[in-house]
């Protein structure tokens, strides 16, 4: 698979590389690593995504721009060209457009989401990668081109935003592997960490106290939930990039199993709209508490949209939350 890839992108002219909506560290990280390797094989690039790089991983475009497109470019990449999804589970939520079979060129699908809808020509999916960020790294490092020490920083940062810095179960001995490469290659973990750990204006903070001022466990202590209502939003200034993150905070607590966060946003024929963020420790399954609501993702990280107000929203998923704690491991 590795092979037919790196032929691909060495005879193709054109690159279109996507990130996929409300993009996270690792679509960027692994599209900015594409994206910068095309520029240096003399490839015409364009490094797109339906929404705006987060403030957050600002730091990873430095001298490369991430376009916002809202359809395929009709004359980009064109038939000589192809096309690059990173770390994006189903077309729906890369730019609008992507058509299995219908594209002018070829489409390569590189992602680690084990609910992968193969939209692809090249359908690439290790769902035990930690991060699609492992799976690009051994694209490059199984590559004649190498890499170069801004792309390694741009894959470090994919792993580590993804992998909870290697905290997460997902991380194996292979994303250990892949950090020693990408270190020794000129990554510099210090300086992704400031970035990434000191990126937050003091407004965000305000938004995220909003939020830790509703925290409320049940399910006797194994379940979690907060939640973020448009006034939040506007009266702090912010907007859903400002929620980062900001689930993770819950399974701090002690002896929680499943938790999450609810943000309210304007849905587009202007009814109530949540966006529901989804964490589970094992055994437990965050995907399959989102696939109740039309979601996925991955099993101890997913998350979904619900169509409702936002107190109807936490009250079906505390409901769905709390039935699934309930049941044994078994019946899973």
């Amino acid at each position: 698979m590795v092979k037919d890839i790196i032929e691909l992108l060495e005879t193709r002219a054109s690159w279109l590389v996507l990130a996929h909506e409300k993009p996270d560290g690792d679509t960027i990280g692994c599209g900015a690593a594409i994206a910068r390797l095309g520029l240096r094989t003399s490839k015409r690039v364009m490094f797109a995504c339906p929404d705006p790089c987060p403030p957050r991983y600002a730091f990873l475009l430095s001298d490369l721009e991430m376009s916002v497109i809202d359809s395929i470019p009709s004359n980009f990449p064109g038939s000589g060209g192809v096309i690059v999804c990173t770390d994006t589970s189903t077309a729906g939520r890369s730019v609008p457009g992507i058509s299995p079979g219908a594209m002018p060129c070829p489409v390569i699908n590189i992602d680690h989401h084990c609910d992968n809808e193969m939209y692809g020509d090249v359908n690439w999916i290790d769902a035990d990668a930690s991060a699609t960020g492992e799976m690009v790294t051994e694209l490059m490092f199984g590559s004649p081109w190498g890499i170069r020490g801004d792309e390694a920083t741009a894959l470090y940062a994919a792993l580590v935003s993804d992998n909870g810095g290697f905290s997460f179960a997902s991380t194996t001995i292979k994303s250990h592997d892949c950090a020693m490469k990408l270190l020794a290659s000129g990554a510099s973990p210090q300086m992704i960490a400031d970035e990434l750990d000191s990126s937050l204006a003091v407004e965000d903070l305000r938004l995220w106290g909003a939020a830790m001022s509703r925290a409320t466990t049940f399910a006797d202590g194994e379940c979690a939930i907060y939640w973020l209502t448009r006034e939040d939003f506007a009266r702090t200034g912010t907007s859903r990039q400002s929620t980062e993150n900001l689930v993770n905070f819950l399974l701090r607590i002690r002896g929680v199993k499943a938790v999450a966060l609810c943000s309210e946003l304007a849905g587009p024929d202007g009814d109530g709209w949540v966006r529901a963020s989804i964490r589970t420790r094992p055994p437990r399954s965050a995907r399959e508490i989102a696939a109740v609501f039309g979601g996925g993702g991955h099993d101890l990280a997913s998350g979904c949209t619900i169509k409702s107000s936002i107190e109807e929203a936490v009250s079906m998923l505390r409901a769905e939350m709390e039935r699934h704690v309930s049941r044994p491991a078994a019946d899973r």
